[in-house]
């Protein structure tokens, strides 16, 4: 019984150990921190233009359709690259990992992982780019996060 209710606790850490790594690095340091505190080159404001948008401009319709917009949807992907850890830091905070809790913010967390992991594919994909190898598997482990935090809920609120 007691290791029973050891595994129902520590189950949902590997999302945490996961999602919030990872979008903290590539939300709030390499975009926030980067754009607004300068910390190298390549993750300044010129720096992302010239890397994301120079992969857009390599095919036509990017080039047409998302080139030209970069100042105004690099701010809104900063924003959402940065919204999967905050979500998941309110999780860890209101202790969600704990049986018996609503998952609510945990399933935000990683359903908005879930949500920039897909607009980034869109682009990549529309433009060609590699990225798009590690995006669609970073895509595909949220939807499995996400659909195994709802039943893993649904399952220890029905008992």
């Amino acid at each position: 019984m007691k290791l029973n209710n050891i595994i129902n606790t520590v189950k949902f850490f590997p999302f945490y150990l996961l999602f919030a790594p990872f979008w903290f690095s590539n939300g709030v340091v390499d975009k926030f921190y980067g754009v607004f505190f300068g910390t190298y080159a390549g993750d300044s404001w010129a720096g992302w233009k010239e890397y994301i948008a120079g992969n857009w401009a390599k095919k036509p319709v990017t080039d047409f359709l998302l080139v030209p917009f970069f100042d105004y949807l690099f701010p809104v992907l900063m924003l959402l690259q940065i919204l999967p850890f905050i979500l998941l830091a309110v999780s860890f905070l209101k202790m969600e990992f704990m049986p018996g809790k609503s998952k609510l913010w945990l399933k935000a967390g990683i359903l908005a992982s879930l949500f920039v992991t897909s607009a980034m594919c869109f682009s990549q994909t529309l433009a060609g780019t590699s990225d798009v190898q590690y995006l669609f598997q970073f895509w595909a482990v949220s939807l499995l996060g996400f659909w195994y935090v709802e039943n893993q809920e649904k399952a220890l609120l029905n008992k």
